[in-house]
């Protein structure tokens, strides 16, 4: 009878023993490693511009940013919330692409930003920049915009791969 109840607690043990998943099997990643594939990731649009001297501001027009809102005079932090305001997509839109880039200077800041993949069927994409003038480092975010201006990209009409600053067709 002993016998039988110590088999019997044997067996018990080994049918209650918890069974390990085995390792998954490690993967080195490095530095050249290719990143993974994202189906419908749109784009991501790029600045054009590595420094202050690449932009060339005669290529944007003050009249174009006219529906962004702006004013010269108003903080750096009013104009910015405005132009992101501008390029934030309508509720059940579609993904939007966007790129910005800010030059800072002792006295003076540049920023650009960029949107593509906009739902419309006339309008590719647009860039929008902004120059600010006062006193940097902690006191940026009250810089006065001093100047700004808008060029887009179209879908249609005979310039449909460079920057323009003509409403598109």
């Amino acid at each position: 009878m002993k016998r039988l109840v110590l088999l019997s607690c044997v067996a018990l043990a080994a049918c209650s023993a918890e069974v390990q998943p085995p390792e998954p099997p490690v993967v080195p990643v490095s530095a050249e490693s290719p990143m993974p594939k994202v189906r419908n990731m749109p784009a991501v649009p790029t600045i054009g511009a590595s420094n202050v001297s690449d932009i060339d501001f005669d290529q944007y027009s003050p009249a174009l940013a006219g529906v962004i809102g702006l004013t010269e005079g108003e903080t750096r932090l009013e104009a910015v919330d405005k132009i992101r305001l501008f390029f934030a997509p309508e509720a059940g839109s579609t993904i939007l692409s966007t790129a910005s880039a800010t030059f800072e200077g002792d006295d003076n800041a540049v920023m650009l930003f960029s949107v593509k993949g906009l739902p419309d069927d006339s309008v590719k994409a647009q860039e929008v920049y902004a120059v600010f003038t006062g006193p940097g480092g902690a006191n940026k975010f009250n810089q006065s915009l001093a100047a700004y201006g808008m060029r887009i990209k179209c879908y249609r009409g005979s310039n449909t791969t460079e920057w323009q600053t003509d409403l598109c067709p």
